[in-house]
């Protein structure tokens, strides 16, 4: 995590995977709040890098490195402190588990700013206003604490599945839908930013029936992620990819490239994720003479069916093509055929 704090006491948290994204945190602070006057940071080497200096230098900031075991003198030390303690409270008193740390500490950096105190910077009023001339908007903190059960609709869900679907709130998702959008965990372990959510009603919080789906819902989110107290014991690759999804499309699953052998010893795929022949320039009959066709892609009938099967031997694959020649003409065939 990269906290920065300006002098007025305003706090933006960064998440980072290494310390090598120092100067990616640094370029995100600079374009939502803007190039300060100068940086104050310790002799850290991921604050001093040569990376970091030359963004400085580009716009117009100056760095300033304090001596070595001299943290006090870095204000960002207190509120980074204050921070982390507040973290940590919440970590332990909800049991969440630790890996979602970092939406809590967005979520305190922005209670912080929005948050008037006595300090004669301030002058009476809060760190966001003094930064941004703007007064902020803490409708989306008050509804609900942090890691605090909720309903949200899942529009796409067809009938007979519920519309609403029990999640766990991890705070404001900043750039996601509008101001009211939150940061929403899911039973499958998936954090999604949605808006059309609701706190539990005061019967929905006695009920037998939804206190056994938030007992399951707690099993299941320890079993992927951890608790509060003992993180995953596998944790997923930092690499895995996860399928674009919102309210209005569903994520395109992609299945793994499983290599076959068939009864003549011929490998083939069971899951064809690409073609060779697409985008292939070929030789084809155009009338009485031979000429340059592109392959387009896969003929597709009426009915969203492609025709043929796929095989990586190029004479045994029977799937119908699109091809264009040169005039722009566009006709069907498959490989080999005069189309």
């Amino acid at each position: 995590m990269q906290l920065f704090v300006t002098d007025k006491g305003f706090v933006y948290v960064v998440a980072m995977r290494s310390k090598g994204d120092v100067p990616l945190a640094l370029k995100v602070f600079a374009k939502e709040i803007g190039a300060p006057d100068a940086i104050i940071c310790d002799a850290a080497g991921e604050h001093t890098s040569h990376e970091v200096r030359r963004f400085c230098q580009q716009m117009g900031t100056t760095l300033r490195v304090l001596e070595e075991g001299t943290p006090w003198a870095n204000r960002a030390e207190l509120y980074s402190r204050l921070v982390k303690e507040a973290v940590r409270k919440d970590m332990k008193d909800s049991d969440c588990p630790l890996v979602f740390w970092d939406y809590c500490a967005e979520r305190h950096a922005r209670i912080n700013n929005l948050t008037a105190r006595n300090l004669f910077q301030l002058d009476g009023r809060n760190a966001h206003f003094s930064v941004t001339g703007e007064e902020g908007d803490v409708s989306n903190l008050c509804q609900f604490e942090w890691y605090s059960w909720c309903y949200y609709r899942e529009h796409k869900n067809p009938f007979p599945f519920a519309k609403e679907i029990l999640g766990r709130v991890l705070g404001p998702a900043k750039g996601e839908g509008n101001e009211m959008a939150q940061w929403v965990l899911k039973a499958n372990g998936k954090v999604v930013p949605r808006r059309t959510l609701h706190p539990l009603h005061a019967t929905e919080i006695d009920n037998e029936t939804e206190i056994k789906k938030r007992s399951v819902f707690d099993d299941l989110i320890k079993e992927t992620w951890g608790s509060s107290v003992n993180p995953p014991s596998k944790p997923p690759p930092d690499d895995a990819f996860l399928e674009y999804e919102d309210d209005d499309e569903n994520p395109r699953l992609i299945p793994e490239i499983d290599d076959h052998v068939d009864a003549t010893g011929q490998a083939f795929y069971q899951q064809p994720l690409y073609d060779r022949l697409i985008h292939a320039e070929l030789q084809l009959a155009q009338g009485d003479e031979l000429r340059n066709a592109k392959v387009l892609g896969r003929t597709i009938t009426p009915d969203g069916q492609e025709t043929g099967s796929y095989h990586d031997n190029p004479f045994l694959n029977s799937i119908v093509y699109d091809v264009e020649f040169p005039d722009g003409e566009v006709k069907e065939g498959h490989h080999g055929c005069n189309c």
